[in-house]
């Protein structure tokens, strides 16, 4: 700071005048000396899943389905599960400006059978991304992947833009859990870690589980790399009346579904 000299051998008149002028520039050098401060906003978590064009995601897909279980008398034929296991790949093509007159990305999924095989397009998504939330378009339905900020317990609308019978436009059917937790996922022996991840997972009416129906959908989205698991179950369980008495065999269904989509490969800008 540049050191201010003042001569008591002035007139009184000029020394008031040069007192204030010596006070306005002591108060100007101090505000000038100050350090700035910036201000650390909480992190909202849009990094949970990055958008641009040219990022990809390859996913190791395993869908189960039971056959119906019977019962004829007291012999139960349980259910017997299959498996098809697949890949999934879906990468950010290209972006455009949609009917709002914001940025929106198509988001292009291919499949195959196995890592020899060559990439078939299976569908086209859009992604809407926001300082708000992830909005996903596919097949004409639009559902709220993510809001911001990511907070542990917090709830929103997962189908807020379509008409859905499984809720109502006021209804909370997804929920934040485990913010910031580690995850990991294993396929084919290979373990891979995620240091900070968030899960949702279904609630109120968009969830079912108890004796009789499962049916949940759960994601898990790791920071600075997007979704790493998701995971869908619907199963409607078998039972008996034996006399006045329900009875449920255990791993047996009506009707059993369940599909596993586990990150294995990605590239992310």
């Amino acid at each position: 700071m540049q050191r201010i000299h003042f001569s008591w051998n002035l007139p009184a008149t000029t020394r008031r005048i040069g007192l204030a002028l010596t006070a306005g520039a002591l108060a100007i050098g101090f505000a000038g000396c100050k350090e700035n401060t910036v201000e650390i906003l909480p992190d909202a978590g849009l990094g949970y899943y990055p958008v641009a064009v040219g990022n990809y995601w390859i996913y190791a897909v395993a869908d189960t389905t039971w056959s119906t279980a019977s019962s004829q008398g007291s012999q139960v034929t349980p259910s017997v599960p299959t498996v098809s296991a697949f890949q999934f790949r879906e990468t950010i093509a290209s972006s455009f400006t949609d009917a709002a007159g914001k940025t929106a990305y198509r988001l292009v999924r291919s499949k195959r059978l196995t890592s020899a095989d060559a990439w078939v397009d299976d569908s086209i998504f859009t992604l809407s991304p926001s300082a708000q939330s992830v909005i996903l378009n596919r097949n004409n339905l639009r559902t709220l992947e993510l809001i911001f900020p990511v907070r542990e317990g917090r709830l929103w609308n997962f189908n807020a833009y379509s008409n859905n019978s499984e809720d109502t436009v006021t209804a909370e059917t997804r929920r934040y859990r485990h913010v910031g937790e580690p995850f990991s996922t294993t396929v084919s022996g290979t373990t891979k870690a995620y240091p900070a991840t968030v899960t949702t997972t279904n609630e109120g009416t968009a969830q079912e589980d108890d004796a009789y129906y499962v049916k949940t959908y759960q994601q898990v989205f790791a920071k600075g790399v997007g979704p790493v698991l998701r995971r869908r179950r619907r199963f409607s369980n078998f039972y008996m009346n034996v006399g006045s008495t329900v009875v449920f065999v255990p791993k047996s269904y009506t009707f059993g579904y369940s599909r596993r989509e586990t990150l294995i490969e990605y590239k992310v800008n």
